[in-house]
């Protein structure tokens, strides 16, 4: 570790600051799954970019961040599964920590039921019209149509998905605060 050099510390006397904002890039070093994990579970990340503050580099790629789960919901019927991860100290490669508050949200992506809903809705639409014969052949399809989508949008998997987040999978999170440093770690 060295001190800030001497031009930074004229510059900025109160050491290096990284804005709230900041994008942070990690891999994830443990999984987390909204139907087997749990609020307060641990979660590691390692730094796949170095931190940087006003072209500084002030973490090292590498370096670990430590955090929780702070909230996490199971996939229902209505709501696919998601979760919000904090980290709340970073560790330097020399292993020195430092506060930080890095978070972001995550969740479940909903099955797409476009192609469901389109073909239902079409089915129903020529049976409809079958049924409604010559008279009745648009009113048929109409209603046979909103009946086939009704079909479609409540059929299918009981709820939704649940979120996985994999051993080595990438999180895009972003500083929730300012970082304030007052030395940069040597981590060359």
């Amino acid at each position: 570790m060295h001190l800030i050099p001497l031009y930074l510390v004229l510059l900025f006397p109160q050491g290096v600051l990284v804005p709230a904002g900041t994008r942070v890039e990690a891999r994830l070093q443990s999984s987390v799954n909204t139907r087997t994990s749990a609020v307060g579970n641990e979660v590691l990340a390692v730094l796949t970019k170095p931190l940087v503050a006003g072209g500084i580099p002030v973490a090292a790629s590498g370096s670990r961040l430590h955090g929780r789960i702070e909230t996490i919901s199971g996939a229902t019927q209505s709501s696919a599964g998601r979760v919000r991860i904090v980290f709340r100290e970073l560790e330097f490669r020399d292993g020195r920590r430092t506060p930080v508050w890095v978070t972001e949200s995550y969740a479940a992506s909903g099955p797409n039921r476009t192609v469901r809903s389109v073909l239902y809705s079409g089915a129903g639409g020529i049976a409809g019209a079958f049924i409604g014969g010559q008279r009745m052949r648009a009113a048929g399809a109409i209603g046979g149509g909103l009946i086939g989508f009704i079909i479609a949008i409540n059929s299918g998997s009981a709820k939704l998905p649940d979120l996985t987040l994999k051993r080595g999978q990438v999180l895009h999170l972003r500083l929730g605060e300012d970082l304030s440093l007052k030395q940069i770690p040597d981590e060359k």
